[in-house]
């Protein structure tokens, strides 16, 4: 009984109640009777419903500290009445949370108009899932998990479990170095994009992947692009497409691509490459034709919306999108997205065995796999061009022959850093995605 253990300590305690003394059942009703016979001087117990808010906000200004013990993870929907009044007298208020701060959801990390924002959030057996997501996760400060002599496995639901990833995470998945290593150990990465308008999402792609490692940059780019991206980008390999007028020819994908089929262990397919009918096509070629690890991201997931055409499933394929392309995946609406970001994912694994659903609560799932967040980023990554870099890191890793999952938990987490370390040496505006790439051999290494 935490009011107990504080009297013990010698501090003065007053605990109001969200409801009356005799509605407490169990051991709540138990441990509150203990309290009122201790009759201590130092303690007093009493309902709110018999205090003013002129009352309650005497009571907390003279407060050293906030305990919020009014809602735990059973809770459901926003607080309301008098639970809610109280929440709204602790705002601006030192506040330590037990178990969750009252007025976030603990399944999903919404909140409610009233939320308590802990600088403290004491959470018993482990951190609750919806405590991962933002907005929550702001919301609930220094987080500290309290033993209580149970070991999490015998009580919570394998299924609910959600792992984290991080910086410090990276080193334990990337294989090490050889110092005799040639550039075609390094794995070599197609990468299908461009057009008359984004002519540079697929050279920031293939920055990324040079960056990353990758042993060979591949760029399939419109004819009409290669002249001046072998000058921006002279490390990659220039592919031409032929193209009439600005659209691809379809028959033209096949043929540039097949001298590089054996060199590249992976592609990416979508960056800039636009929705005209020759997009289209070259989505569906490598969906149907291209046998290995094949990542879709940018305009590529325009065409594989479920509602209207759900391809058929791959294993070995990774679907990258940011929250509106889920939901134009989805058939839903990007707020449905962030208010349920585990749960898109695992819908959209329906299609692909890997998702990447990028944002700052960026989350990757695989079947088979636990739902796992990535830890870290900045707002400094939310620029033009920072998604094609990730995805050209993504699948530099993918082709160097790690497996898919892990190669996109570590260039997610690598990406993150990246943005981090950026913040850290210039702040969060006037970022370009380029240096997001320049970024990523310090997030590495």
């Amino acid at each position: 009984m935490l009011p107990g253990h504080f009297l013990n300590k010698g501090f003065a305690v007053t605990v109001i109640l969200s409801s009356e003394p005799e509605t407490y059942k169990g051991d709540a009703k138990r441990n509150l009777d203990l309290l009122i016979r201790s009759k201590s001087n130092n303690c007093t117990a009493i309902c709110s419903k018999q205090l003013t808010d002129e009352d309650i906000i005497e009571k907390i200004s003279k407060a050293d500290c906030l305990i919020d013990s009014l809602l735990g993870t059973g809770s459901k929907g926003a607080p309301r009445g008098e639970v809610g009044r109280l929440i709204k007298h602790c705002l601006n208020r030192a506040v330590v949370a037990f178990d969750i701060p009252s007025g976030i959801d603990p399944a999903n990390g919404n909140i409610f108009d009233s939320c308590i924002r802990a600088d403290m959030t004491v959470t018993f057996l482990a951190a609750k899932k919806g405590m991962c997501f933002s907005p929550a996760y702001d919301m609930c400060g220094t987080v500290v998990t309290a033993d209580i002599g149970i070991s999490p496995d015998k009580v919570l639901d394998g299924k609910e479990t959600i792992s984290s990833f991080g910086r410090k995470d990276i080193s334990k998945l990337m294989p090490a170095i050889s110092r005799n290593i040639h550039k075609g150990d390094r794995g070599g990465l197609l990468i299908v994009g461009g057009s008359i308008n984004y002519r540079g999402a697929p050279l920031l792609a293939g920055l990324g992947a040079l960056r990353s490692g990758a042993g060979l940059a591949v760029l399939a780019v419109p004819d009409f692009m290669v002249d001046s991206a072998s000058i921006l980008l002279p490390e990659a390999i220039l592919v031409p497409l032929k193209t009439k007028g600005e659209t691809v020819l379809p028959e033209s994908v096949a043929e540039a691509i097949a001298p590089w089929k054996t060199r590249c262990g992976a592609a990416v397919v979508g960056p800039g490459l636009g929705r005209n009918q020759g997009a289209q096509f070259t989505v569906d070629w490598f969906w149907k034709n291209w046998n290995k690890p094949l990542l879709v991201d940018g305009d590529g997931l325009y065409f594989l919306s479920f509602k209207k055409y759900l391809p058929a499933f791959r294993a070995n394929a990774v679907l990258t999108p940011h929250s509106g392309e889920a939901a134009a995946l989805l058939g839903i609406t990007p707020e449905d997205i962030n208010r349920s970001r585990s749960e898109a994912a695992v819908s959209m694994s329906r299609a692909a065995g890997t998702i990447l659903l990028k944002g700052m609560d960026t989350v990757v799932y695989s079947k088979g796999k636990e739902i796992t967040i990535i830890k870290g980023g900045s707002p400094a990554l939310a620029v033009p061009g920072s998604g094609d870099v990730l995805s050209g890191a993504a699948g530099a890793l993918i082709a160097s022959g790690m497996p898919v999952f892990d190669a996109v938990l570590a260039g997610a987490a690598a990406h993150a850093a990246a943005g981090a370390l950026i913040e850290k040496r210039s702040g969060v505006r006037g970022t370009l995605a380029r240096e997001i790439a320049d970024a990523l051999p310090f997030a590495f290494n």
